[in-house]
């Protein structure tokens, strides 16, 4: 059984302390510790335990995160997630990623804890800078890795597997996960991925051209993308802006499948299709 429990909160929900207390009182009634780092337990106004998100992470056998996607892919993150299955509860606005609502939370915390649940890895990314600054930018995505500039167009060229693919004329580009198919990849016309495939996707941001449209590569391709030029205004952002990298002039970009994977907890009433429906409103149509 499971014996202790790591907390990731959006502290800044009006209902985050409220549940938090609720849940951390169940739970020690079960016989199951809740673990809150210091830093989240000063901003709930709960007291300190000494422990900070890197402990918590490494003593927990299953992570509880209460918030949105936004929550979800602050704590995808973390050193060592990888290694702790997640449950995450929405208590924001759309929670595509998340598991359960919070009128949900009880009975699916409940069937957790009794271990009726599957596990659903989601793929990642690892992205790779190499540029003329020093030191060279890694970070890992679950959801996308976006290069784009704010105000004029951007020239990339992008290659798969060392062989040249097309050039990008436009705002930017998402190379993105499934996961992240429902994102900000969407957002720029990308197609919707199901998040058990293993795929790349490459979607332009305003492309300057009628030719150039969303792709899907292989899981297992890498993807390189080489700047022509750049300048102060040009960056790389990986889950939104969770890691940031000002890009040099003749930056190169490799971005790949990471070999870790996070672990979403998904309760036997889970259905991915009801939440694009839902969620989405894929598929649906206005009526009089």
């Amino acid at each position: 059984m499971t014996k202790k429990v790591g907390f990731f909160v959006n502290t800044s929900k009006e209902k985050a302390a409220r549940v938090v207390a609720k849940v951390s009182k169940w739970l020690r009634k079960e016989g199951v510790i809740p673990l809150i780092p210091d830093e989240q337990a000063a901003a709930l106004g709960i007291p300190l335990t000494g422990m900070s998100t890197a402990q918590m992470v490494a003593e927990s056998e299953l992570l509880l995160v209460l918030g949105g996607d936004g929550t979800l892919l602050s704590a995808a993150h973390t050193p060592g997630i990888e290694n702790v299955p997640i449950l995450a509860i929405n208590i924001g606005h759309l929670g595509f990623l998340t598991d359960a609502s919070l009128e949900e939370l009880d009975s699916t915390l409940e069937a957790t804890l009794r271990g009726e649940y599957r596990i659903e890895h989601r793929m990642m990314l690892e992205v790779v800078v190499n540029s003329q600054s020093p030191k060279p930018f890694r970070a890992f995505a679950l959801n996308d890795v976006v290069i784009r500039h704010y105000t004029r167009l951007i020239e990339l060229d992008a290659y798969i597997d060392g062989e040249p693919f097309i050039p990008y004329n436009a705002d930017g580009l998402i190379i993105a996960t499934p996961s992240g198919s429902t994102g900000y990849s969407l957002s720029c016309a990308g197609t919707i991925v199901a998040p058990q495939l293993k795929a790349i996707l490459l979607t332009p941001i305003a492309p300057h051209s009628l030719t150039v449209r969303p792709f899907i590569a292989h899981g297992d391709a890498e993807i390189t993308v080489k700047m022509h030029s750049a300048d102060e205004d040009v960056d790389i952002f990986v889950d939104g802006q969770r890691d940031t990298h000002r890009l040099a002039r003749e930056a190169d970009i490799k971005i790949r499948k990471a070999e870790r994977t996070i672990q979403l907890i998904r309760s036997r009433s889970h259905s991915y299709y009801r939440a694009l429906r839902e969620k989405l409103m894929f598929g649906g149509f206005l009526r009089k």
